[in-house]
């Protein structure tokens, strides 16, 4: 079985390597280069880039446990294991108490 990788061309001397769902890196040389330069890997040249990695959309699986957990205001509003904790230095909600 060989790696699959993909190319895009983003200008005549530049292009884009990625794996179908994350970009890896952007070269400064011609897909036809980066294919002579790395002849162990099946290179297929595409018409698209994935989205860069900070604007991804959550995965699938992800999505699902926020369906079923109730996302991320259900869990800020669970009793909190250890209310006192973080409480004297102003960081959490809990009671202060004050050391005399």
């Amino acid at each position: 079985m060989s790696k699959i990788l993909y190319l895009h061309r983003t200008g005549d001397n530049t292009c884009v390597s990625h794996d179908g769902y994350i970009q890896m890196g952007a070269m400064c040389h011609s897909v036809e280069r980066h294919i002579e330069l790395n002849p162990t890997i099946n290179w297929v040249e595409t018409h698209w880039i994935p989205d860069i990695f900070m604007h991804r959309y959550k995965r699938a699986s992800f999505q699902a446990h926020e369906r079923v957990s109730g996302g991320k205001a259900s869990i800020e509003t669970r009793p909190r294991d250890f209310p006192d904790e973080g409480a004297s230095r102003g960081l959490l909600s809990g009671s202060q108490t004050s050391k005399t």
